[in-house]
């Protein structure tokens, strides 16, 4: 019961006691004050009719005497009026028959009236006749004093009534600060750091809110602050200071987080690298601060030409910048990059840098397989050669391929499988970084072939991707493992595509799913990469919803690698990161990862959100980032991914 109802009902039974005593002590009142007159009714009666009798009666005449009485019994006031003469013989007797009056019985016994009697002597002179006896009925009295309790109990309870309304006013309006103070607790329970503009009147309660908003923008300054840290050391890890565009590490993290590992689409496209040609030259021809200033300018130029085709761009080396460039096809790449190519040299020539024409700009195209970034850089490298003796300076050439193993065609090997539900179910677990015992088992999924051979993901998912065939296969790795879980208390997590997850009908589907299966849902994770999270927030804003609502947990996976990486967790509230596994090897041998690294890390941990560590295979790896604040981790130090589900069953910790 909240805390107005307690107070309302407490107030209201203490108003309601009061009128009750009011109304009991008013009707006691009464009734005293009706006894009293009854019994001066009775003895005037009597008094009255024993002068009346006195003065006309000069004997025993009965006639004459009941003549005197009738009128006065007639009225109804009295129960019995008797004329009785001096030898005690009773001259007139009327008696009034039983008779109901206009209230209810159980009032006569909750407010006795007695019938009072009263006598009076009748005398002619000095000569004794007899004497009245007078007994009051109490009929009207009780008519009296019901009427009066019915009459004051309906205007107290309108008092009540009013009295409760004024109350239910008062209090909303009194503890209206303190529904404001509840929503912030439960806000900061879900580590939503919100502060509270009001200023209550209460003295309590003004104090509570100064005591949240202060606690509030305390956590949010250790927030904020650890996300300025971790945005510097971000710059510095990944970010070139002269033009603002990732460096060669930063494009490498970035690369593989979008593209490369078994749950990840590979990248197919046009990866390009720009040569600014004498570039030391110019730099000395300029001074250091001018060709910063031309550099910035020509690298923005490229960084737009990037993202113009949904990709990215950094700088590989000194004098070459790479450029990622999805889904473009060789002969529209060669287009822009010519482009690219004709601006940059007008940009050269505006500085007055003699010989401008010498930038160079060589792609390779990767159309098919899982090619590499260090396949696809090295060849974009050779091509380089290609394009300095180019007339136009831009060559683009396809990227080396494996050949098809079979002569079935890829697609429909695929197609068969996801039609024939050929979903092979691989687990990995993660473990709690203190004590090593097990968190959550990730699920990777496998297809198989009509032989029963497994098809790698480097073969299927290029394909799942090419023909829209990701929500299908989502679909069926979700409706795999939850046919697996049953009968199983076993934490897992589920890696969902972001195509999938942006598509409103499968977030419908699931969702529907879960809340059918909700002893199921309780123990799934689903993850998605921070690459797609950070393309459309809004579609990871609505699963992590959706799967909430039936009990489910929503993750980041391959986390760190984007700029805005802790806006996301402050935003989404995810039950855990991951760390991307790019960045294990690199924590271990330099410091500036592994500085940015524990910065997100802390980050995190102040918004209660554990993070794990990935890619662990060694236990010098483990021991390195084990002071890091990591809560779990996850790699090949205690085992590799093994069928799933196991004959062993059991929950994480």
């Amino acid at each position: 019961m909240t805390l107005g109802r307690q107070l309302a009902s407490a107030i209201s039974a203490i108003f309601m006691i009061a009128l009750i005593g009011v109304e009991a002590i008013h009707l006691r009142s009464a009734q005293s004050h009706l006894q009293r007159q009854l019994e001066s009714l009775a003895q005037d009666a009597a008094t009255s009719l024993g002068l009346s009798l006195g003065a006309l009666l000069q004997g025993g005449d009965a006639a004459l005497a009941e003549t005197i009485i009738k009128p006065a019994f007639d009225r109804g006031h009295y129960e019995r009026i008797d004329y009785i003469s001096t030898t005690g013989e009773r001259v007139v007797s009327k008696v009034l028959a039983p008779e109901e009056g206009k209230y209810p019985a159980w009032f006569v016994h909750l407010f006795p009236l007695e019938s009072p009697t009263a006598e009076s002597l009748v005398s002619a002179g000095w000569r004794q006749l007899g004497k009245v006896r007078v007994t009051v009925h109490p009929r009207y009295a009780y008519e009296q004093l019901w009427s009066t309790a019915r009459d004051t109990v309906l205007y107290l309870l309108m008092i009540y009534l009013a009295a409760l309304f004024a109350l239910r006013l008062y209090l909303r309006s009194l503890l209206r600060p303190l529904a404001a103070v509840e929503a912030a607790a439960q806000a900061i329970s879900s580590r939503n750091f919100v502060t509270l503009n009001l200023r209550p009147s209460t003295r309590e309660l003004a104090r509570v809110v100064e005591a949240m908003n202060s606690l509030s923008r305390k956590v949010n300054e250790a927030i904020e602050g650890e996300s300025r840290r971790a945005e510097k050391l971000h710059a510095v890890a990944y970010g070139d200071p002269v033009t603002g565009l990732l460096n060669g590490r930063g494009f490498v993290a970035r690369f593989e987080s979008a593209y490369e590992g078994g749950e990840h689409e590979p990248f197919r496209g046009v990866l390009a690298l720009v040569e600014i040609g004498d570039l030391g030259a110019i730099n000395r021809a300029l001074g250091p601060d001018r060709c910063d200033d031309l550099l910035r300018g020509v690298y923005q130029q490229m960084d737009e030409a990037a993202k113009f085709s949904g990709g990215f761009a950094g700088r590989w080396t000194g004098a070459l910048t790479i450029l990622a460039m999805p889904l473009l096809r060789s002969d529209t790449a060669k287009e822009r990059l010519t482009a690219l190519r004709a601006s940059a040299i007008l940009a050269l020539k505006e500085f007055g840098v003699d010989r401008a024409e010498r930038i160079y700009c060589a792609g390779v195209e990767a159309k098919r397989g899982a090619a590499t970034l260090r396949v696809l850089a090295r060849s974009a490298e050779e091509t380089v050669l290609q394009a300095r003796e180019a007339p136009d300076g831009v060559v683009v050439v396809d990227a080396p391929s494996a050949a098809d193993a079979a002569d079935a065609d890829p697609f429909e090997v695929v197609r068969d499988a996801l039609a024939a539900r050929r979903v092979r179910l691989v687990g990995q677990r993660a473990y709690r970084m203190s004590d090593h015992r097990p968190l959550h088992t990730e699920i990777l999924s496998r297809l198989q072939d009509a032989a029963g051979n497994e098809i790698a993901a480097a073969q299927f998912m290029p394909i799942i991707a090419a023909h829209g065939l990701g929500q299908q296969f989502d679909m069926s790795v979700v409706e795999r493992v939850i046919e697996a879980m049953r009968g199983r208390d076993e934490p897992v997590s589920i890696n969902l595509s972001m195509r999938s997850v942006e598509r409103p009908e499968f977030v419908e589907w699931l969702g529907k799913l879960l809340e059918r299966e909700r002893a199921i849902a309780r123990n799934l994770v689903f993850e998605v990469a921070e690459h797609g999270v950070v393309k459309n927030q809004d579609a990871a804003a609505a699963l992590s919803r959706a799967v909430g609502r039936a009990g489910a947990g929503f993750a980041i996976d391959n986390f760190g690698v984007h700029r805005d990486s802790l806006v996301l967790v402050q935003r989404l509230r995810p039950v855990y990161i991951k760390l991307a596994a790019a960045h294990t090897p690199r924590m271990v041998t330099d410091a500036g990862t592994r500085f940015f690294a524990e910065s997100l890390v802390r980050a995190a941990r102040q918004l209660d959100i554990p993070a794990i560590a990935q890619n662990i295979e060694d236990d010098a790896t483990f021991q390195s980032l084990g002071a890091l604040g990591f809560a779990g981790y996850q790699g090949h130090l205690i085992g590799r991914p093994a069928p799933w589900p196991s004959e062993r069953r059991g929950g994480g910790a």
